[in-house]
C-alpha cells in the first residue's frame, strides 16, 4: 500500500510545545572520515520531582536543536535581546530515536517571559530613583540580604 503511515512519517507531524527555563545553550561540529556532522542542544530545567533519587537540585531536559539556530539566538543576545538562563517557550517535533525513545527536536523559540530590554530600562529607572534590589537593614536579626528560611527545591 502507497498510502500506508510510516512509524517515522507518523512521528514526523507529531509536535509538542515546551515551556521552562533555559539554562543554556550548545553546539557541536565534528568532522570525520564520514564527513561533518553539527547540531546543537537546548538545557532546560525543572524542578526536582523526588522520583529520582541519584538527582540533586533541579532536573534537565535536553532538546536537540539544529546547528543554525544557534546562531540566531547567539544574535540576540549579542544584541541585547535575549539572556541566559531565561523562560522560554520551544515548539518542538518528535522524532524517533535510538532504543524507540522519542527525541524532541526544537523548530522554534521564543521568550517566555519579560522582555530585556523593557527590564533594564526599568533597572535604570530605579536606579535613577535610589531604589536597589538588595535588600537593606535586618531583618529579625539576621545580617542584610541574608534569609534563614531554607528555599532549596524538596520532593
Amino acid at each position: 500500500m502507497t498510502d500506508q503511515i510510516t512509524q517515522n512519517g507518523f512521528l514526523g507531524d507529531m509536535r509538542t510545545i515546551v515551556r521552562g527555563q533555559v539554562e543554556s545553550l550548545t553546539r557541536y561540529e565534528i568532522s570525520n572520515e564520514r564527513g561533518v556532522s553539527n547540531g546543537g542542544s537546548i538545557w532546560v530545567s525543572k524542578p526536582n520531582t523526588g522520583q529520582n533519587p541519584n538527582n540533586l537540585g533541579n532536573e534537565l531536559i535536553k532538546i536537540k536543536m539544529p546547528f543554525e539556530m544557534f546562531d540566531a539566538q547567539k544574535a540576540l543576545v549579542d544584541s541585547g535581546k535575549l539572556y541566559f538562563p531565561c523562560m522560554m517557550e520551544i515548539v518542538c517535533r518528535v522524532d524517533m530515536g535510538g532504543q524507540n525513545k522519542a527525541v524532541l527536536v526544537a523548530e522554534t523559540m521564543k521568550l517566555d517571559g519579560p522582555d530585556p530590554s523593557v527590564e533594564q530600562e526599568q533597572e535604570s529607572k530605579d536606579k535613577a530613583k535610589g531604589v536597589s534590589g538588595q535588600l537593606t537593614g535586618t531583618t529579625s536579626g539576621t545580617p542584610s540580604g541574608t534569609t534563614t528560611s531554607n528555599t532549596a527545591n524538596k520532593p
